[in-house]
């Protein structure tokens, strides 16, 4: 039994209208195909438009056993789902995507900062999941990595690894923000404007019924966010600009009481979010890579490395993740932060 997917046409479109090749196009259309012809006949006859996460992760694990768990033959189905708006299917993929690099990156970096000795040692009985693994199976990994990081560089380099932004991607598409910085009076009024930005993309998610990455944005969402300057931008006080994370799952987030399921709501991190469940004892150093990619803009602006701390973390018994990323000393006191830093290049 082979499926048609629904509008090829219309997904056709979609993916060009992101500048994608022809090539690619065909390829994404092929194994959307596969997709569907295995829901109609390995899951009781279901298609993409009523498929279930269990559905989606049976089919992700026929990949991996045949080898082809690859982003070409993962992130088609993202795209699909995004164009037929279909949320069981767009936030467990990202779940099984997002960050699943983070790992192999703090490997390669290990190697380059300290060696092969360090890095054996550090990653000793430690085997790298492949693409497609379940959040659940990644804690017990995080929590020997982690052990092994500190035992063999201490807490300092191990900080300092992590913050290197293994998942904050190249710094030059943080380039267009640096322009926009570059255009403000000073940074206060970056950050009034980005939260701005940052209020409307969410209302827009919001009228429109789409996602926020794996998240529906609800009015108390939106509420939460508009009255929370720290929420995903960030607030300068001093020389430190102390920014939050907006909740994982922010509206259950928002209606739980208890602490620990609020922590898990508000976790953003595959990599040890189901430990919050389990209580399974993760070292809170491991949210420097959070750290990493908060600053990582920053990086970019001010031509520099700059410092960053992990002030809360839900691994520490938080409520929510919070971080301070440090002005460089020469931009401090300056009312026109933005135009001093443009003369300076």
């Amino acid at each position: 039994m082979k499926a048609e997917i629904l509008d090829e046409e219309g997904f056709r479109n979609y993916c060009l209208e992101r500048k994608l090749s022809e090539k690619t196009i065909q390829a994404h259309v092929k194994i959307v195909k596969e997709f569907e012809t295995f829901l109609r006949t390995k899951c009781q006859n279901r298609s993409i438009t009523n498929v279930t996460s269990a559905n989606l992760h049976t089919f992700v694990k026929h990949l991996m056993e045949e080898n082809r768990n690859t982003w070409d033959n993962l992130l088609p189905l993202v795209r699909y789902a995004r164009f037929i708006n279909n949320k069981k299917v767009i936030a467990p993929m990202l779940e099984l995507l997002d960050g699943s690099d983070v790992l192999e990156n703090l490997s390669n970096t290990i190697k380059q900062t300290v060696g092969n000795t360090k890095h054996k040692a550090i990653f000793e009985g430690i085997k790298l999941p492949p693409l497609g693994t379940l959040p659940k199976y990644k804690p017990k990994i995080t929590k020997k990595f982690m052990d092994n990081l500190e035992a063999e560089l201490g807490i300092s380099k191990c900080r300092e690894i992590l913050s290197s932004g293994p998942h904050a991607g190249p710094k030059e598409q943080y380039l267009p923000e640096k322009k926009k910085f570059l255009k403000s009076k000073n940074i206060d009024g970056f950050l009034r404007k980005k939260h701005e930005e940052y209020v409307e993309e969410l209302e827009k998610h919001m009228k429109e019924k789409t996602l926020y990455f794996t998240q529906e944005i609800t009015k108390e969402v939106l509420d939460y966010v508009r009255k929370t300057p720290t929420c995903q931008v960030g607030v300068r006080k001093g020389d430190i600009i102390y920014v939050t994370k907006i909740p994982y799952m922010a509206k259950e987030y928002l209606r739980e009481k208890a602490l620990k399921k609020k922590r898990y709501y508000a976790c953003h991190c595959a990599w040890v979010r189901e430990a919050i469940k389990s209580d399974l004892k993760i070292s809170p150093n491991f949210c420097y890579c959070s750290a990493g990619f908060e600053k990582r803009l920053w990086d970019v602006i001010f031509g520099q490395d700059v410092k960053a701390d992990v002030l809360q973390t839900v691994l520490k018994g938080d409520p929510i993740c919070k971080f301070a990323i440090h002005v460089p000393k020469e931009y401090i006191g300056q009312e026109a932060y933005s135009k001093e830093l443009s003369a300076r290049k």
